[in-house]
């Protein structure tokens, strides 16, 4: 009888260590969106029980160019609107399923002060620049350096 017993706890015990084991299975895998200028991360990691998880990532720098046009596309004279910021993070807590978690984690551009004058111009987004990116696991101390990345915005896209 008291080898029965012991069963059960044997699998407690050994469901207990699967869970306190999280790795990637799939990622981080990095892209950047050359229509919108976004960063994003995809990834998949199990073994991770059923706390939530915290992921964030942060940059160094980003640097956004944006060129005023004119409502038929067309560029006035002027030299394009730089703007950089330091230090930027996304984060978010996600629930696992199964030990399990599947997402996407995103940096999407600022616009900060950047700005057309005259009547009838209209800023747009026409480069993104992401310098120093690191994607973590924060929850449990997982993280991966992402390098830097960034292009051109094809076609450029309107900013409000």
């Amino acid at each position: 009888m008291k080898k029965l017993m012991f069963l059960p706890i044997l699998v407690f015990a050994f469901a207990t260590a699967q869970a306190q084991s999280p790795h990637f299975i799939r990622g981080p895998v990095p892209s950047f969106d050359a229509s919108t200028g976004d960063f994003c991360v995809k990834f998949t990691e199990a073994g991770l029980g059923n706390t939530p998880i915290t992921y964030t990532m942060t940059v160094n720098n980003e640097t956004f160019t944006f060129q005023c046009f004119t409502r038929s596309n067309n560029t006035p004279q002027g030299d394009p609107n730089g703007q950089s910021f330091s230090n930027e993070s996304v984060s978010t807590t996600i629930q696992p399923h199964n030990g399990r978690i599947r997402s996407s984690l995103c940096l999407e551009p600022l616009q900060g002060d950047a700005g057309c004058q005259g009547h009838g111009l209209v800023l747009k987004l026409i480069e993104a620049q992401y310098e120093g990116i690191t994607f973590c696991d924060a929850t449990n101390n997982i993280c991966f350096d992402l390098g830097d990345a960034g292009g051109n915005v094809t076609p450029p896209i309107r900013f409000p």
